[in-house]
């Protein structure tokens, strides 16, 4: 899994550009190859990516995630493993009205 902290610098900024050429149309830079690509790419990419949607619209609908420690907030280096995962990080769902 690619570090984007490390591809875009300033990976915790909310730039959807990186992601659109010169005309405006939606481009999949190389370093972003979630499903794999070429013979063996994923057969449910499209599904996964429905399904990831509506469970994660789905959350945003009902709850109202905040930070346990507003003063501790994590950075997007994260530790390199076997994988590359998030730092530990603690939220809190709070339901909404």
């Amino acid at each position: 899994m690619p570090s984007f902290y490390q591809i875009w610098g300033d990976a915790d900024v909310f730039r959807p550009n990186r992601f659109l050429d010169s005309s405006g149309k939606v481009t999949k830079p190389e370093e972003f190859i979630p499903f794999s690509t070429g013979r063996r790419v994923c057969l449910g990419e499209s599904l996964a990516k429905m399904e990831l949607f509506l469970f994660m619209t789905t959350l945003m609908q009902r709850f109202e995630f905040k930070a346990v420690d507003p003063d501790n907030l994590p950075t997007l280096k994260g530790v390199f493993g076997i994988t590359h995962a998030p730092t530990k990080y603690d939220v809190r769902a709070v339901p909404r009205c």
